[in-house]
């Protein structure tokens, strides 16, 4: 089973991934893994050279987050797939405050989560896929000081206008359909209300804690 810190490190890296993915389909077929490499390096250079800042400045994190990572992430299509069966009969507003704090999570969740990244390479195995193909798998093993390759896919889908990302699987392990898991069951136990209300506590409760 992966550790957490690196589902959180592929995580952040899917949520960077379409930084630069404003790409045209008739691209080569490799323009989405590039997507990937060139991201990853932006990241690490982030690590790099502000690492002091993003340990001693959680406002710092959190805008980085909000601002560079999450914008790039296919939000929406996120938010109801998390959601599973209990999505196409949310209401508006319901869908507007799972957004909200699930949005909210993710923030602290990452933030947390940035600045203990440690060292890592990624290497690229060959990607398969066809012309015109608009929703894709680019596999990539990541590499740490000590320790065996994890294999990790992530998904990545054309909008129409630029690639952005919407799942990462670690390991075989997704992302996407642990979240669903999670808050599915959750929503059985308690409704979409619910569910709602609980994740603005803890996020109220991380936010007073600077977390």
């Amino acid at each position: 089973m992966p550790s957490l810190r690196l589902l959180f490190a592929a995580l952040l890296t899917l949520i960077a991934v379409a930084a630069a993915a404003a790409v045209p389909p008739v691209v080569p077929l490799d323009g989405p893994q590039a997507v990937v490499q060139g991201v990853s390096e932006a990241l690490a250079r982030v690590l790099r050279e502000d690492r002091d800042r993003l340990a001693k400045d959680p406002a710092f994190v959190h805008r980085l987050v909000d601002e560079v990572f999450l914008p790039n992430l296919d939000f929406d299509r996120v938010a109801g797939l998390v959601l599973g069966p209990f999505w196409p009969d949310a209401s508006a507003a319901q869908r507007d405050g799972f957004r909200r704090e699930f949005k909210s999570m993710l923030i602290h969740t990452y933030a947390s989560a940035l600045s203990r990244l440690g060292p890592w390479e990624i290497r690229y195995p060959p990607m398969h896929s066809v012309p015109g193909q608009t929703d894709l798998a680019v596999p990539t093993e990541i590499l740490r000081p000590g320790a065996l390759p994890v294999e990790v896919t992530y998904r990545m889908a054309w909008d129409g206008a630029r690639w952005r990302a919407y799942d990462v699987a670690v390991e075989g392990v997704s992302l996407l359909t642990n979240y669903r898991s999670i808050f599915v069951r959750l929503a059985r136990q308690k409704g979409l209300d619910g569910l709602i209300e609980d994740l603005a506590t803890r996020n109220a409760t991380r936010a007073a804690a600077g977390g």
